[in-house]
């Protein structure tokens, strides 16, 4: 399984879409649509930063297998063809777009007469590719001296927002050897956002794994994936697991001469390496990354050792880290503060807020099992949370206690577009002991991604 993993990574987020034919000259436009017929055309995103992956969107109506496309692009103000291809079963055609240097284009689709069908013409879309120089966020990230990379991080989620986008994502378990197995089982089928766990990450570091996780999240950040990590930290005073809350005293860690603050503080700075490793592209082997960094989450439940605590303690203790990172020299993080969903027994996920966030996300699963047959998807909380901070996410997604993965992920996206939400993505989490949990697995995953082109679901 890690040999194939290798083979795959490089295309698992770039698709595996037709070659284009050779540039031609197009003829005259037409209209938009005519005698029951149409083509759109939709770009996924529209606005990037160089390098950030796009696709352009086509879809014929009435859906259509085989239907001759050529998409074109404005030059001169003539519209030359980029290329030609047919559409699949859906009606669809999705074409990578070249990111790789900046600029406007005006693109179109052209859908050929076929039969009874007419010759119709889509409006015209416009793709931006900007310099990293040119990232402007609406929100500057709360780190003052935020890297380049977190700053562009920054914008490209909230042009995701201003495009009415919601990224899908994937959590990986990158403890274990065959991490990469939710990406490649998903073949040519894009994600845009990858997950994983600081805690796990950390041993996975250790296990001198064929293929070192901390290189593979740089190139999967590399190819365009957006990186977000949790930490399920260990109990400071039994050494315990995250779930072990025997000792749940956070006030502790706001005293320096205690062993839990010294126990939590030097385990902290053990992770930030893994960031500042990330930072600088593993001293210059990849890139540099970004991460959208979500600690003590989950903090309105009981479910932690960092549970339920008191108010200001827990934005004392989130912000001491901000500024251990900072003073680290570690500013590739954007801050997400990660709540649960506001149900009996959780606290008003509002009352946590820290300070200084970059954006907030909501996890939430549907509970399975006997009862339960109907796939819903909740978000009691997020408003709350979102009247106090701009940028929201659903930070964990899916089924709990699915054993056959009878689930179906367009739960999320029904629900999302009911509310009026734009969630800047919705990731699911890996198979584990409670049961199927990723894309993969469920009996709606791939169809569910199938319908988010590029990994990203339209939402409006």
């Amino acid at each position: 399984m890690r040999h194939r993993a290798v083979l795959l990574l490089a295309g698992l987020l770039a698709g595996g879409f037709p070659a284009l034919a050779a540039p031609a000259v197009s003829a005259p436009g037409g209209p938009a649509g005519a005698a029951g017929s149409a083509v759109s055309a939709r770009l996924a995103p529209p606005v990037v930063t160089i390098g950030e992956p796009s696709v352009l969107v086509a879809q014929v109506a009435p859906v259509t297998a085989g239907r001759d496309l050529s998409v074109q692009v404005l030059e001169s103000g003539a519209w030359t063809t980029l290329g030609t291809a047919q559409t699949d079963a859906t009606g669809r055609y999705l074409l990578p777009l070249d990111t790789s240097v900046p600029g406007v284009r005006s693109l179109r689709v052209v859908a050929s007469r076929q039969g009874s069908l007419p010759r119709v013409v889509s409006a015209v879309v416009t793709s931006k590719v900007y310099s990293s120089a040119s990232c402007s966020p609406k929100l500057a990230p709360v780190d003052p001296a935020a890297t380049p990379e977190a700053v562009c991080l920054a914008a490209r989620l909230d042009r995701w927002r201003a495009a009415r986008l919601m990224a899908v994502g994937q959590q990986l378990n990158v403890s274990n050897q065959d991490y990469l197995t939710p990406l490649t089982d998903l073949a040519d089928l894009r994600v845009g956002v990858v997950g994983f766990d600081l805690e796990e990450l950390a041993a996975g570091e250790t296990y001198q794994f064929a293929n070192p996780p901390l290189q593979n999240l740089l190139r999967l950040a590399q190819e365009g994936a957006v990186l977000t990590a949790s930490w399920h930290a260990r109990n400071p005073h039994t050494s315990g697991p995250a779930t072990d809350r025997s000792w749940h005293d956070l006030g502790a860690l706001l005293d320096a001469s205690t062993p839990q603050a010294q126990a939590f503080w030097a385990d902290f700075d053990a992770k930030l390496e893994l960031f500042r490793r990330l930072q600088t592209g593993d001293e210059g082997a990849y890139p540099p990354a970004a991460v959208v960094f979500r600690p003590f989450h989950e903090a309105n439940g009981a479910f932690f050792w960092w549970g339920k605590p008191d108010p200001t303690t827990y934005r004392r203790v989130w912000a001491t880290m901000q500024a251990r990172a900072w003073a680290a020299g570690v500013h590739n993080i954007l801050w997400a503060y990660s709540f649960n969903l506001h149900t009996s027994g959780v606290r008003d996920p509002a009352t946590l807020v820290p300070r200084h966030v970059d954006l907030a996300g909501l996890d939430s699963y549907d509970p399975e099992g006997a009862g339960n047959g109907a796939d819903r998807y909740s978000l009691d909380g997020y408003a709350e949370v979102h009247r106090k901070v701009a940028r929201m996410t659903i930070t964990e997604a899916g089924p709990h206690g699915s054993l056959d993965g009878s689930w179906n992920p367009a739960a999320i996206t029904r629900k999302v577009r009911h509310e009026g939400v734009t969630p800047a993505w919705a990731m699911l989490w890996f198979d584990d002991s409670t049961g199927k949990k990723q894309i993969s697995s469920l009996s709606g995953g791939r169809a569910w991604l199938r319908s988010c082109p590029n990994g990203y679901c339209y939402l409006g």
